[in-house]
């Protein structure tokens, strides 16, 4: 797991960690420091008085809201990196921050850890980002050109291994380790089937607002995750509805 991204994660998730603490590890990454200021100065995450520094941007948006967005900034700057595959990484960078985002509405609507859904929806198709790049060391290396349906085809039999294996080597909370596996797979989950199943239908409605085209919402509407939730039929027109804020709040974490 990125650096930064890691020792975020243990503060934020450490009852005895100070906001100061919080504060002083973004400093220490001037570049991650820059951007978290910039979106904690966003229309998404602002409240219209501008934020200075970090320890005010704690105040203002509260240790888990800041820690969620250095996470993603951290992510960013290291995972979804590789060179000669910009269009590809770009797509899956912004299907990421689409499912962080809608797994936080998913998780308000059902009263649950709004952060922990964030990261499951962040991090649930971690290898994907890694195979690529992956993929992009090594035709550096032989000086290989790889056309995007050859590209597509290597990371779709390649991600869940890579998936599965960097979420145990880092050490992820087992909600994440089990979302990340089994999220596609939700009734089947050895545990945490509910945030399983959260976390599938976050990444379907990103896949939706990202790729409109390919999907019909009177049968997206229809997916059994919905019902397995317990979501009536408003619910799921509700989080249909917040399509518009989610684009937002992408628009506001990409780097």
């Amino acid at each position: 797991m990125p650096r930064v991204a890691s020792k975020v994660f243990t503060l934020t998730n450490d009852p005895n960690s100070e906001v100061s603490d919080l504060s002083k590890l973004i400093h220490s990454d001037q570049s991650i420091a820059s951007h978290v200021l910039r979106i904690a100065n966003s229309a998404a995450y602002g409240g219209g008085e501008q934020i200075v520094s970090l320890q005010q941007a704690v105040t203002c948006l509260g240790m888990n809201l800041l820690g969620e967005v250095a996470i993603a900034v951290s992510v960013q700057s290291d995972l979804f990196k590789a060179p000669g595959f910009e269009a590809q990484i770009t797509q899956l960078l912004r299907h990421a921050l689409a499912s962080a985002s809608y797994g936080k509405e998913i998780s308000r609507k059902r009263r649950r850890n709004v952060e922990g859904q964030f990261l499951c929806g962040l991090l649930h198709s971690v290898g994907k980002p890694i195979t690529v790049q992956l993929i992009s060391t090594i035709t550096k290396e032989k000086d290989l050109e790889l056309d995007k349906k050859s590209v597509a085809q290597l990371v779709g039999a390649f991600h869940r291994k890579i998936a599965a294996k960097v979420a145990v080597d880092w050490k992820l909370p087992e909600q994440l380790q089990v979302t990340t596996i089994y999220y596609k797979r939700y009734e089947s989950a050895p545990s945490f089937r509910e945030e399983s199943a959260a976390t599938y239908l976050s990444q379907l409605l990103a896949s939706w607002i990202i790729n409109p085209a390919n999907f019909k919402v009177n049968e997206l509407i229809k997916d059994p995750v919905f019902g397995f939730l317990n979501f009536y039929p408003d619910d799921a027109e509700d989080l249909l509805n917040k399509k518009d804020h989610v684009k937002t709040m992408v628009s506001a974490m990409e780097i």
